[in-house]
């Protein structure tokens, strides 16, 4: 009894907690778009009308979108891109975030291809990873030969991990969906897949 309660809690934390979290970041930032926003308005107006920063983010990301589906909006995205990557800082944070955001809107391949068992980070001691892709030899050199590119996540925290590169013959696929890996690891291994 003790023990079937100890699990439903966990389980249900696991559960909420991902939502928990995508809720608040969602309020974080409609809090700050909606200050910014609220506070233009009350300046020009005089008063303040809540909500309008929803309304101002809905309008510029669909405004955005329009842009870059036309040519004249292409050259001026270009253009302010160009300038973007000529300031410091910025210029880093900005390639960063757009190489992810191509990488996982990527329609034609899957970002993680395969859910895998790897002896990490020693041997006998076995963790869940994703295959990446092959380590092309031309970028890694002799040690990319035969070798493939894993992402080891963090539990419960999947968006941090350690990209580790080790020889093919040392993973072992596990015949489960990416989705169902995920979902180990943001339960810390309590939800597994109800096919196993």
């Amino acid at each position: 009894m003790r023990k079937s309660l100890r699990t439903y809690f966990l389980t249900g934390i696991a559960v909420l907690l991902p939502l928990a979290i995508t809720v608040w970041l969602l309020w974080v930032i409609f809090v700050f778009i909606d200050g910014i926003v609220g506070s233009v308005i009350e300046f020009v107006t005089g008063f303040r009308i809540p909500g309008a920063g929803f309304v101002v983010t809905v309008v510029v990301v669909f405004l955005a979108g329009l842009l870059a589906t036309n040519l004249v909006g292409r050259k001026l995205l270009g253009l302010w891109e160009e300038i973007l990557l000529r300031i410091p800082l910025a210029n880093w944070i900005y390639r960063v975030a757009k190489q992810i955001v191509e990488t996982v809107g990527r329609k034609d391949e899957q970002v993680f291809r395969q859910v895998v068992l790897v002896e990490y980070p020693r041997r006998e001691i076995w963790v869940i990873a994703f295959l990446v892709g092959e380590a092309q030899a031309d970028l890694f050199g002799r040690i990319g030969e035969n070798k493939v590119k894993l992402f080891v996540p963090t539990v419960p925290n999947p968006t941090s991990g350690f990209l580790i590169i080790v020889p093919r013959t040392d993973v072992i696929p596990l015949p489960i969906s990416v989705e169902d890996g995920f979902k180990m690891v943001l339960s810390a291994g309590i939800v597994i897949p109800n096919n196993q």
